[in-house]
């Protein structure tokens, strides 16, 4: 079976949610590769290719959406500060419609059992009660259903690494490890695959961390 492929929309499709959004990030030389191979490295866990109902965590710009929205029935995104209504609009471009909608910080506004796919890439690091989160997210996820991780190292190498693409203080934002999150998860999940960029380096050495997990 082929993998699912992100596919990364043309530039402009998308508006940056604040001044912390990495959109512009994409479309940058060398610096554009890495951040989509931490998608692609991420997706490519996923042995289906067709889900029900799949929830986005930290969708952001909504620049993943549109790759989701091939592979799922229905769509939903929830973000603490990107405005939905302009995603949702800037979403008709590309044949996609999406339920998104701004949400708090420590609770999904859903209900039980409701998803067969959640993904969070690039947003478990900003949680620092992280097992609470996990049991969040486990409540709002289906038997059986599938959650994808995606995370950075967090580390002094990879703060001189966001400084020399000019973002400064990402200490503050980056506060819980791809490690802790695991040891947090092992209790309520099952663990069935796991990747790391760059790949062609032991999995202690990274510079990112990918996950797929079962309820």
């Amino acid at each position: 079976m082929n993998s699912i492929r992100f596919s990364l929309p043309p530039r402009g499709s998308f508006t940056p949610n604040g001044e912390d959004d990495p959109l512009k990030y994409y479309y940058i030389p060398l610096v554009g590769q890495l951040y989509i191979a931490r998608i692609a490295i991420t997706l490519q866990l996923l042995n289906r290719r067709h889900f029900n109902k799949t929830l986005e965590i930290g969708y952001g710009s909504g620049i993943l959406l549109p790759t989701l929205c091939k592979i799922s029935q229905e769509v939903y995104g929830v973000d603490l500060t990107s405005n939905p209504n302009i995603v949702s609009k800037q979403l008709t471009n590309f044949g996609c419609q999406a339920t998104l909608s701004q949400g708090v910080s420590d609770r999904l506004l859903f209900e039980d059992n409701t998803f067969d796919l959640i993904v969070a890439i690039s947003v478990l690091e900003h949680i620092r009660e992280i097992k609470d989160f996990l049991w969040e997210i486990h409540r709002v996820l289906k038997p059986g259903g599938i959650l994808l991780v995606g995370m950075p190292a967090v580390s002094r190498f990879m703060q001189f690494l966001f400084q020399a693409i000019g973002f400064s203080g990402i200490e503050n934002h980056h506060v819980t490890t791809p490690e802790s999150m695991l040891q947090a998860a092992q209790s309520m999940y099952r663990l069935k695959a796991a990747s790391h960029l760059p790949g062609f380096l032991p999995s202690s050495v990274y510079l990112y961390k990918s996950f797929c997990f079962e309820k």
